[in-house]
């Protein structure tokens, strides 16, 4: 039955939710019978009119005549909503309720579900009696665990599609469809139990092992073709949850792009058109290429990897290490400062004990304790500003030896730039003779045919005479080996001055991260110990009072 709620004769026929309305549905439930018995006999209005909309955690508007969801903005923290026995008709207005775990929309008018893909701490859903005939929009309801659409649209021949929706909510225990159409399908209860595995009620009846076990084996055929489909989406995902993995790993260690940078080279080319029309004709102009590619990927990029991600394994180190001894400083000024708090407070209970027992010279004491608060903030001021050149000599040290770190690894990003454009130049030089070949080849070939005789050449039967026509003039040849050669370092060269960017600039952000924390926390300290000190004036000044005289000593 709904929580609250109540017809009111005198209500119009169509409501808004507006601040009223809202005010007279916010329900706060009684923490004990106790206390549930005597909210019966106090005004329960007068805690909802003082609670403010962000503190509020269940709205309930069953029997309101709602017609549409909306002006629920600012209840940041609501966990509970009830809708039901209203005239709503769509689902909307609800995304910013990111916190809801519970949500009523029974007896209504709702004929699709939607608006819901925020809600992903949903465990309890109830669109119980609307006109609903089709499962959608409940995707990103992983949570889910108590979901009832009976009484609503869907039909036998949507049993099929129903079931294989259901499945993908593993943690759904609670399921009801009764007063559907589809419940009439004679495989209606096996379908619905051999797809969702791990009910354990069903309109509103337990559900039993034996039934389970019963239903798998009638849909076994189904269910091998479902879980084979499973299996080649889970790992899919799996592949691209480790794709997704390995190119965090690989910005981690400022590698982005270089598992891609061969083949980018060869993308961006000016010639990448000619290039690979000349592949198509030419084994050894292929083979070079793939041997560069091999020389270039799998020796030099895959060796330069393995070098980055030493470096960035040896800079976390060193900062965990750095993380680690400012804890242990911070620690240890606690523990000191502690210390004499404790004792000051200790000999403030003594006093205030004397000064109740009404013991003769507690004035003095009281005038004693003053002063010793004084001595207390600043062995406390003293022990920041110790603990405070502590860090700076610290963060010192490590930045001297993150810098060495960075500068090694510039080192490594340039020695191995240039292993690549070595491999580049070798490459280079490849080509360079196999295209004086194919043009020596082509000049043959047309000094035979002026001359009437047929010479066998393959690599001259193409379909593309424009691109064969550069074979004609040695420096269009040249010209289009240089522009690709001159492409392909060009690329390096941008890659290699954007990761030692990337490392100069890491190193700037830290830098600059060490001194805005430090100087953060050494201001939250110093807060914290004259707030700590005015505490204890505000405590004890009002203590120490006299008909003669009155000290009052403030900070």
């Amino acid at each position: 039955m709904p929580v609250g709620g109540g017809r009111n004769p005198d209500q119009p026929k169509y409501t808004v939710i507006n601040e009223k309305l809202i005010k007279e549905c916010i329900y706060i439930p009684p923490s004990s019978t106790d206390e549930e018995k005597k909210s019966r006999d106090r005004d329960t209005k007068a805690p909802k009119q003082q609670l403010e909309f962000y503190e509020v955690e269940c709205l309930v508007f069953s029997f309101r005549h709602v017609t549409q969801i909306d002006n629920l903005v600012g209840f940041d923290r609501l966990v509970k909503l009830q809708l039901d026995n209203n005239h709503i008709t769509k689902i909307e207005n609800l995304a910013h309720l990111v916190n809801l775990q519970w949500l009523d929309l029974s007896f209504n008018d709702i004929t699709t579900i939607e608006g819901l893909e925020a809600l992903t701490q949903l465990t309890d859903l109830t669109l119980y009696c609307n006109n609903i005939s089709k499962l959608q929009g409940m995707e990103t309801l992983t949570k889910l665990n108590c979901f009832s659409v009976g009484k609503n649209s869907l039909q036998q021949t949507d049993l099929d599609a129903v079931a294989k929706y259901l499945r993908q909510f593993k943690n759904l225990r609670m399921l009801t469809l009764a007063g559907n159409p589809l419940v009439k399908h004679p495989s209606y209860e096996s379908k619905i139990l051999a797809h969702v595995k791990h009910l354990k009620y069903l309109d509103y009846h337990f559900v039993e092992k034996s039934k389970v076990e019963k239903a798998n084996q009638d849909q076994r055929e189904q269910l091998v073709e479902i879980e084979n489909e499973e299996s080649k989406k889970e790992d899919e995902l799996q592949d691209a949850e480790a794709k997704v993995q390995v190119e965090k790993n690989m910005a981690n260690a400022n590698l982005s792009g270089m598992n891609s940078l061969f083949d980018e080279m060869l993308r961006d080319d000016p010639e990448a058109k000619n290039m690979n029309a000349f592949m198509e004709i030419d084994q050894p102009l292929k083979d070079a290429v793939e041997k560069y590619r091999t020389r270039f990927t799998d020796q030099v990029v895959d060796e330069f990897k393995t070098k980055m991600i030493d470096h960035r394994a040896r800079k976390d180190a060193e900062l965990e290490e750095f993380q680690s001894t400012l804890e242990t400083a911070k620690a240890e000024t606690d523990m000191k400062c502690k210390d004499i708090m404790r004792l000051f407070e200790k000999k403030k209970k003594k006093v205030i004990a004397a000064s109740q027992k009404e013991v003769d010279g507690v004035e003095d004491e009281w005038q004693q304790l003053h002063q010793e608060l004084d001595s207390v903030q600043e062995q406390l001021l003293e022990l920041e500003t110790d603990q405070v050149e502590a860090y700076e000599d610290v963060i010192k040290t490590f930045e001297q030896i993150y810098t060495e770190l960075t500068e090694q690894t510039i080192e490594t990003i340039t020695q191995y730039f240039q292993r690549m454009r070595d491999e580049e130049k070798t490459y280079f030089d490849e080509i360079f003779e196999i295209f004086n070949k194919m043009v020596e080849a082509r000049h043959s070939e047309q000094q035979t045919t002026g001359l009437g005789v047929t010479t066998d050449t393959s690599f001259v039967d193409d379909q593309n005479k424009q691109v064969m026509g550069i074979l004609d003039n040695k420096e269009d040849v040249m010209k289009m080996i240089n522009e690709s050669h001159e492409a392909h370092e060009q690329k390096m060269y941008t890659k290699e001055e954007q990761l030692i960017q990337n490392e100069k600039k890491q190193l700037e952000e830290m830098s600059q991260k060490n001194i805005t924390d430090e100087h953060t926390r050494n201001r939250n300290r110093v807060c914290e110990i004259n707030m700590y000190v005015q505490l204890q004036t505000a405590e004890i000044a009002p203590m120490w009072e006299t008909d003669e005289n009155s000290y009052y000593h403030s900070v």
